[in-house]
């Protein structure tokens, strides 16, 4: 309220237009701006679209390409998301948004930290699919707002298996590490062969579970036979 009344006390002193009139403008000029934001909003939103979809097919797509993918002009493009590294960085923010949200609805009613890291993992191929074309960008993950994200997500991930070492469910002889490795591994695994158009997306999601689970899961001990 100070600076609007501020705001009022120039203008009257400056203009012949009344307090009501003065605080219309105002008011008016907030509603403009507010709108203005809202189509800043929407085109980026179709920017990051536009770049998600021209990058999936063509990862060596350039920012001319993306700018006319989206219909826009290319200083439009460079205002609101500014170079190629910073696009590729926000895009791969936005992938690990998604990739927690679907590991969050994916583990929900998992009643184990070995069942929620299953249901985990299957989800990471449906939404990553969407994102492959950032697994051969390996500068982006090295940004360091893209790899603290990444950080935070690995130590979550090690936190769960280590829970599911506790539950005896996983070989505990098997460092966390490699298992979080592996994990990538099988994932990446299953993106390459889904977009080869080999397997399915949702089989490829199983199969990765499959092929994890048979490598890191606890065995039981057999007895030996006691010779007679």
């Amino acid at each position: 309220m100070p600076r609007l009344r501020e705001y009022l006390r120039v203008a009257l002193r400056n203009s012949t237009a009344t307090p009501s009139q003065c605080l219309l403008t105002r008011v008016d000029q907030m509603i403009h701006l507010c709108i203005m934001n809202a189509k800043l909003d929407t085109t980026k939103e179709k920017l990051l679209e536009a770049a998600i979809g021209l990058l999936a097919a063509n990862p060596a797509a350039s920012l001319a390409d993306i700018a006319s993918e989206a219909g826009v002009k290319r200083v439009t493009l460079h205002r609101l998301v500014g170079t190629r590294d910073d696009l590729l960085a926000e895009i791969a923010s936005r992938s690990l948004a998604e990739t927690d949200a679907a590991c969050e609805r994916a583990m929900r009613n998992a009643k184990t930290s070995f069942e929620a890291l299953k249901a985990c993992v299957e989800a990471l191929v449906p939404v990553g699919d969407r994102w492959h074309f950032l697994w051969m960008q390996s500068e982006v993950w090295e940004e360091p707002s893209v790899a603290k994200k990444i950080a935070r997500q690995n130590a979550e991930l090690s936190e769960l298996i280590e829970d599911a070492k506790a539950e005896g469910a996983i070989d505990a002889g098997i460092p966390t590490a490699w298992i979080v490795a592996a994990i990538e591994a099988v994932v990446f695994a299953a993106l390459s062969t889904t977009r080869s158009g080999d397997i399915a997306v949702n089989d490829a999601g199983k199969l990765a579970v499959r092929t994890l689970i048979q490598g890191i899961e606890k065995k039981p001990v057999r007895k030996r036979a006691r010779k007679k």
